[in-house]
């Protein structure tokens, strides 16, 4: 493959993987527009953030994995996130809370082919040395769709409404899927092979994973930084609307803002930064970025106490930029004990525990520690019956103020996580020696 090609299928897997991201946040931007239209509490919005897009996603990977090991990585991705796309799209159509769940399912069956397979695609593209940096160029989707897509999506939903920015954002991933497959070009088997091309069998590879003790903190490392992740992010646009009575066009500049740069400042951190110091010591490879989570997660929980938004944002940048920086090295690490046509099926076991865990228990947690917060603030005898809907919604009332403040009380819990997720990750790095890693 040329190094135009591999740029230009490098750009479009990331933009690929930006609409993946998007189609897991969309509910986070327009979340206070459907507790107003489906009176819905903060469990179930959980449930349509987290849980009924994590399960399917985590159940699809495997069978889309396997496939990949065998097919065209190109065509599986491509027409993944056409699916995904389409069942966006639809979403515009629902017409209840059960109506939108179905629907979500679709869009994270088709989402799961955006990720394991364009991250074997990348491993085959560059060498070892270089695996790292490639693969967190590939995370960069992420930070793009968080300030591209959130400012978009937030802005339609404000003035056309929620189902405008379900339509929009469906309509523009069909579009990128038809660019890619014209596009794309499938890359050859990397030529560093270490290994036979054992089968992509999911039992196999996870028990190569679990034999690692390294790989082994650094999967539960992740699991718990995907639940703080997906747990706080997904009420992050309503947490700012609550306490400081943003739009929601505002809402989701300023979750696009704060998880874009965040996330763009530490993928490039953690990735290459991680990159750099491996090649003196193979440990920091898994260590970099857990240190990385064990200065973010205080940092981000001073400006989650604070009044004033401008004081707030900046220092929960700052905080979000060290918890941002796992993704590239993981895939990495893991990456760098599996053969070619194993890569794939290494990623999609490294995601399922990830998506399952951390988008499957994290929102509706999440959201389930804010309703029992807000209840036990509210002033009323029944906070659930009193406050549903828009009734929590009117400014400076006993019910919007009691959902205020339990949103702040479940978010800060989950930051905490990131402290627990780094001691995993610090502590699997120490596990690999450098005689073991050479």
């Amino acid at each position: 493959m040329s190094p135009t090609a591999r740029r230009t299928a490098l750009f479009l897997l990331a933009t690929i993987y930006a609409f993946g991201f998007i189609d897991r946040v969309l509910i986070a931007l327009v979340a206070e527009q459907l507790k107003a239209d489906f009176g819905v509490s903060d469990f179930e919005i959980g449930l349509l953030g987290g849980t009924a897009f994590a399960v399917i996603n985590a159940l699809a990977s495997i069978p889309i994995a396997a496939m990949a090991g065998r097919y065209s990585r190109k065509w599986i991705t491509t027409w993944a996130l056409a699916v995904a796309s389409a069942f966006t799209a639809l979403c515009a159509l629902s017409t209840g809370f059960w109506h939108l769940l179905l629907l979500r399912l679709g869009m994270a069956g088709g989402s799961a082919g955006t990720e394991a397979p364009a991250h074997a695609m990348i491993s085959d593209m560059y060498e070892a040395g270089k695996r790292s940096g490639a693969l967190s160029v590939l995370m960069l989707g992420i930070p793009i769709a968080s300030i591209v897509g959130s400012t978009l999506g937030g802005s339609i939903a404000q003035v056309y409404g929620w189902r405008a920015t379900f339509v929009t954002v469906g309509l523009l991933g069909l579009a990128v899927a038809l660019v890619a497959m014209l596009v794309v070009r499938e890359p050859s088997s990397s030529r560093e092979e270490v290994e036979p091309q054992l089968p992509a069998n999911p039992i196999s590879v996870l028990l190569v994973l679990l034999r690692d003790p390294t790989l082994r903190h650094l999967l539960i490392g992740v699991c718990i930084i995907g639940l703080a992740t997906f747990g706080v992010n997904t009420f992050l646009p309503a947490f700012f609307s609550r306490n400081f009575g943003l739009d929601a066009g505002e809402a989701g500049l300023a979750f696009g803002l704060l998880t874009g740069i965040g996330s763009f400042v530490g993928t490039i951190l953690g990735g290459y930064g991680a990159q750099w110091l491996a090649q003196r010591d193979p440990r920091w490879l898994v260590a970099f970025p857990g240190v990385g989570a064990i200065i973010g997660a205080p940092v981000y929980f001073l400006g989650l106490v604070q009044d004033d938004l401008v004081l707030a944002f900046p220092i929960m940048l700052l905080g979000a930029c060290f918890t941002f920086m796992i993704m590239g090295p993981a895939i990495a690490a893991i990456h760098n004990v599996l053969g070619t046509r194993r890569r794939a099926m290494g990623s999609a076991i490294f995601l399922l525990m990830l998506n399952f865990v951390g988008q499957g228990f994290g929102p509706p947690l999440a959201g389930f520690i804010s309703d029992i917060a807000s209840a036990s603030l509210f002033a009323g005898a029944d906070f659930a019956a009193q406050c549903v809907g828009a009734a929590a919604q009117v400014e400076n009332s006993p019910c919007a103020l009691a959902s205020a403040r339990g949103l702040q009380i479940s978010i800060i819990s989950f930051v905490g996580l990131y402290i627990w997720s780094g001691l995993h990750l610090v502590w699997g790095g120490r596990k690999r020696g450098k005689a073991s890693a050479a």
